[in-house]
């Protein structure tokens, strides 16, 4: 089962630095900054940004957890970080892998 295929759970804990490299290592293109994970997505236009915000916000309100998220006219940012464990869970990790599965950046 690949990690876009698992679904986020209500009590998260946080992961070590270790178990967060580990995952992100299956991720693409995404930063680990200060206790979070962090990836901005660039369009061609407004267009295309807002079609990719609002499907991150399908995934968003189907997992329930919401990134940081940052919307401009060719780029969208997100940040990913679990507030309740002070750093990042494996729903971030999750969530980030759905994501990835929306565009080849």
């Amino acid at each position: 089962m690949s990690l876009a295929d698992e679904h986020c759970t209500a009590t998260p804990a946080k992961l070590d630095k270790i178990e967060v490299e580990m995952l992100a290592s299956e991720l693409r293109n995404w930063l680990l900054l200060d206790e979070k994970l962090e990836k901005t997505f660039r369009f061609k236009n407004f267009h295309e940004t807002m079609a990719f915000a609002n499907a991150v916000a399908w995934i968003c309100h189907r997992e329930d957890h919401h990134p940081e998220m940052e919307i401009t006219f060719s780029r969208c940012r997100l940040a990913w970080s679990t507030h309740s464990v002070g750093g990042l869970s494996r729903n971030d990790i999750l969530c980030a892998a759905k994501v990835d599965q929306l565009t080849n950046q």
